[in-house]
């Protein structure tokens, strides 16, 4: 069964159910992402009605041997790094639920737009498990401890509203038709210029960022 579909610059998540992050599910995103054009605006979002992702697949966890979770947990990452470094422009588009392994994939985009009907949590403290997607690593790009804290500990569930008031989301609205626009008409050369940056300038001091920008533009120039 194919479980996304891809529309221009959209591939669109719809598995028939809950949109369960099942092993199949995120290989076959994998090879997606690896093979998306280096020029055009990646968006994600769901076909299912108000819910994003409801997150790995517990029915599939409950039989694995550890040697099975490991394995899960290393394709959860590398899927999602996977996205991370695309050098263009990458967008979730949620609305409805966003959980635990949900929301892990949803911080592994540069942007998370928001419809009003979208909750964010990440119950894994609940349920006894931490999640091995990389969520409580990606967190840290976006969200101060005090905020991380209310998803992975406090098992709070946000609406959007609360998402983008602790940075968690981007945006917050019904239609985000015209942002992606936007983004779409970013020189994608200047796209991944800044990127490069993004990634790897908070470890580098001033005067390295000034050597990385200059040849950085050398490079996207010629």
């Amino acid at each position: 069964m194919a479980r996304y579909s891809i529309d221009a610059m959209t591939i669109t998540f719809d598995d028939g159910g809950m949109n369960l992050l099942s092993s199949d599910a995120l290989r076959e995103l994998q090879e997606i992402v690896i093979e998306w054009p280096g020029d055009r605006v990646l968006v994600f979002r769901s076909g299912r009605s108000h819910i994003f992702a409801a997150g790995a697949d517990m029915a599939e966890m409950s039989r694995f041997t550890p040697r099975d979770a490991e394995s899960f947990a290393r394709l959860g990452q590398e899927t999602f790094a996977a996205i991370e470094r695309l050098p263009i422009v990458t967008v979730a588009i949620i609305d409805g639920a966003c959980f635990g392994g949900a929301l892990d994939l949803a911080l592994a985009f540069d942007l998370r737009f928001a419809t009003p009907a979208s909750r964010f949590s990440h119950p894994g403290a609940r349920l006894g498990i931490v999640t091995g997607f990389g969520g409580t690593s990606r967190w840290r790009k976006v969200l101060t401890p005090a905020a991380a804290k209310q998803l992975f500990l406090a098992n709070r569930v946000l609406t959007a509203e609360e998402a983008l008031a602790i940075g968690l989301v981007d945006r917050a609205g019904d239609s985000f038709d015209d942002e992606i626009q936007r983004l779409a008409g970013l020189d994608s050369r200047t796209t991944r210029f800044v990127k490069e940056l993004c990634t790897h300038g908070e470890r580098l001091t001033d005067s390295q960022r000034l050597v990385l920008a200059d040849r950085l533009s050398r490079l996207y120039d010629s």
